[in-house]
């Protein structure tokens, strides 16, 4: 079973070197990683997409072309990629703190979720993928349009955040 983070961003997920992908848990066995489905995002980070992206006919995003390290603040429906920062402390404080409504958010790609979504290195077969090596969370059953936005936290501290946004039908 997938190990659960702790809630607020207490664990921080880190890759071997490859983006981070996000998809629905039941879609993790599907995702092939090294075994072909990676050559996928190496074609759109060599085109330049350093946006998130999602994947044609796949229901799966790649959260641009950079190993950042990655946690979850459930409680704001918030992804955080550390760009850079003093402490894990200051990282996780300042993400809760920040009024989400003042950010420039560009709008992105929409998932379908059928409950639970998961983060992993997008290198990583999904079948391969054990409970460390993933993020799995809850946010219910819909059609979520994932925003995102590099954003300056105080001196020396950015990140970028990514938002699920629940879309009416």
């Amino acid at each position: 079973m997938t190990q659960q983070p702790r809630i607020d961003g207490r664990r921080w997920l880190e890759t071997d070197g490859g983006p981070v992908l996000l998809c629905p848990v039941s879609l993790l066995s599907s995702w092939t990683g090294y075994n072909g489905d990676y050559d996928l995002v190496i074609e759109m980070t060599d085109a330049g997409h350093s946006e998130s992206y999602i994947l044609a006919e796949r229901n799966v995003v790649i959260l641009g072309d950079e190993p950042l390290p990655t946690t979850i603040i459930e409680s704001r429906s918030l992804i955080v990629q550390w760009i850079s920062g003093n402490s894990e402390e200051d990282m996780r404080r300042h993400a809760s703190e920040i009024d989400l409504d003042a950010v420039a958010w560009r709008v992105g790609p929409v998932l379908e979720s059928d409950g639970r979504f998961a983060l992993m290195d997008a290198a990583t077969p999904g079948d391969e993928a054990r409970g460390e090596d993933t993020l799995v969370f809850d946010l219910g059953t819909g059609r979520f349009r994932l925003d995102s936005a590099e954003v300056p936290l105080a001196p020396h501290t950015a990140v970028k955040l990514h938002r699920l946004v629940l879309l009416t039908v």
